[in-house]
C-alpha cells in the first residue's frame, strides 16, 4: 500500500504506534510507501528505511489531513460469496491477515478445506479492509 502527501504548510504525518508504548512519525512530504513483507511493516523512501516486526506495530494513525491511500499494488486471488471470503490456491502454511485501513490488525479465524480457506464476515463491521496473503496486499469492502 502506498501512502502519498505533498509538502503542506501543516505537516501531514504518518503516526506509527509501536507495542512498546512509543511512537515513530514519518512526515507524508517524503512519501514514504508502507509495505507489508512476510512479517515485516517496511516503510521506505528516498530519504528513509524503516522496519518492525508485524506485532511491533500496533496501528497507524495520521496528523493532519491524511491526503490519500493508493490501490493494492496485488489483487489476491478472492472472491466474496454468501458473506465470506473464498479464498483459492491456499495452503494451511501460507500466512493470512486483515487490517482495517487504520493499521490495526483484525482478529479472523479462517477456516480451511484442501486448497481453500474461506473467513466468515458476519463479525466484522462495514469498511473498507487490507487484506494480506504471504506479503501481498489487496483491499476489500464489506457493506
Amino acid at each position: 500500500m502506498s501512502l502519498m502527501g505533498i509538502r503542506a504548510a501543516k505537516a501531514q504525518t504518518l503516526v506509527l504506534h509501536l507495542a512498546n508504548g512509543k511512537t515513530a512519525e514519518v512526515e507524508l512530504y517524503v512519501q514514504p510507501q508502507v509495505k507489508f513483507q512476510n512479517d515485516k511493516v517496511l516503510i521506505t523512501s528516498s530519504v528513509l528505511d524503516m522496519e518492525y516486526a508485524k506485532e511491533e506495530v500496533l496501528a497507524f494513525t495520521y496528523k493532519g489531513n491524511a491526503l490519500g491511500i493508493s490501490g493494492p499494488s496485488v489483487n489476491a486471488d478472492y472472491t466474496q460469496e454468501d458473506g465470506q471470503l473464498v479464498f483459492r490456491g491456499i495452503e494451511p502454511t501460507d500466512k493470512l491477515a486483515v487490517y482495517a485501513v487504520n493499521g490495526i490488525r483484525i482478529p479472523a479465524n479462517f477456516q480451511y478445506s484442501g486448497t481453500t480457506a474461506s473467513l466468515s464476515l458476519t463479525a466484522i463491521p462495514s469498511g473498507v479492509y487490507v487484506l494480506n496473503i504471504n506479503g501481498r496486499t489487496s483491499k476489500f469492502t464489506k457493506r
